[in-house]
This record gives C-alpha cells, sequence and structure tokens, in this order.
C-alpha cells in the first residue's frame, strides 16, 4: 500500500505541476471567466472527460499504437488543430466587433455548447497519450493494482480541473471582472492568439 501511495503522489505532483503551465485550456478559461462564473465553469468542467480520454488510452498503451499507425495520430492531430484555430480566429473577431473600439458583449451560450467547447479544447492536445504514456512510465504508474490505475484516470483530469475551476473563481472576482472590462477586447485577442498559435503548431508539428 506505501508503494501504491508513493506513486500516487508522483502522479499527482508531476501533474500539478503539468496543468498549472499556460496553454490553450487556460488561455479559454481566462476569456470565459472574465466574463461569465458559471460559464468558465462549465467549459473547465468539459476538460474533465477529455483528460479521462487522453489518460486512459495512455495507461493502455494506446502511444505505441498512435506510433504504429501515424495516419490515425496525423488525422486527430490535424482536427485537432484546425478546431483550436478556428475557435482562435473566433474570438479575435469577436474582440474587434463594436462600435467607437469597444469590443460588444459576447453573446451567451448554451451549456451543452460551452462544455463541448472546452471537452474538444482539451481534446486538442493530440500529444497528451505521450505525455500520460511518460508520466505512467516515470511513476511505475503501470504496476498499480486496476483499481488504482482506474483511480489515476480520474484522478490526474480532476487535478487539471480543480485548477481551473480555481482560476475561474479567482479571474470571476469583482476586480478581476472590472480590469476585464477595461481591457476586454485586448485580453480576446491575446486568448485568442494563443489558441490560434497552439492550433497551427499543431498543423505544422510532424
Amino acid at each position: 500500500m506505501s508503494e501504491t501511495l508513493h506513486i500516487m503522489t508522483l502522479l499527482a505532483t508531476a501533474h500539478i505541476l503539468t496543468v498549472m503551465s499556460p496553454g490553450p485550456n487556460q488561455a479559454l478559461v481566462l476569456a470565459t471567466a472574465a466574463r461569465s462564473r458559471s460559464e468558465g465553469l462549465i467549459v473547465s468542467a468539459g476538460f474533465w472527460p477529455a483528460g479521462c480520454l487522453w489518460a486512459a488510452m495512455g495507461l493502455m498503451g494506446m502511444g505505441e499504437v498512435m506510433r504504429a499507425a501515424p495516419m490515425i495520430e496525423l488525422a486527430l492531430r490535424l482536427a485537432c488543430g484546425v478546431y483550436l484555430t478556428y475557435l482562435g480566429l473566433r474570438m479575435l473577431r469577436a474582440s474587434f466587433r463594436g462600435r467607437g473600439g469597444e469590443s460588444r458583449a459576447a453573446p451567451e451560450q448554451s451549456r451543452a455548447r460551452l462544455f463541448l467547447m472546452g471537452f474538444l479544447t482539451n481534446l486538442g492536445n493530440a500529444k497528451a497519450i505521450a505525455y500520460f504514456a511518460s508520466v505512467f512510465a516515470a511513476t511505475g504508474a503501470y504496476a498499480l493494482p486496476l483499481e488504482w490505475q482506474i483511480v489515476a484516470i480520474f484522478l490526474m483530469p480532476g487535478i487539471g480541473f480543480s485548477w481551473n475551476a480555481a482560476l475561474v473563481l479567482f479571474v470571476s472576482t469583482k476586480p478581476v471582472r472590472r480590469a476585464y472590462e477595461r481591457a476586454s477586447h485586448w485580453i480576446d485577442r491575446i486568448s485568442g492568439s494563443v489558441l490560434m498559435i497552439f492550433g497551427l503548431k499543431l498543423l505544422v508539428s510532424r
């Protein structure tokens, strides 16, 4: 049991450091949460099932399968790259709309659409399988009992959701939201640019 807890602690620590690094998930969360706390939380919740999918595939050795069938990896990477680029371009276009240089308020979106947006954005990290496979190998997680492997599959994306939810709660506070309202068009442009950069990177990487 002590060895199991040691491995789980290593997994949690490694993933905490990973989810804290900037990326497309954080860009989307910050832009959404500054407008609406509930929408930010829904987007963050959408990250979780995609993370569980990548973790499960990494633990099952799907990274080796994708390396053996590069066309699958290529198709997935291109699809994810196109989606992130589209999402970033859409955010950029919205930031330039409005009168007198002020950006127009973003229209409300359905919960299902927000959840799907979070899911597809996290799914856009086509290299996640390699990450999970590497961290599982480095920590010895492949030797965990089956029930603890299942816990790891749900725990690691849960850590990501907790971090993003904390960002949402911070960004949606009144002082931060007031600051956002004064510079909303610039924040949306930066967030949109980040999403486009990650999308284009997926499209041109090999």
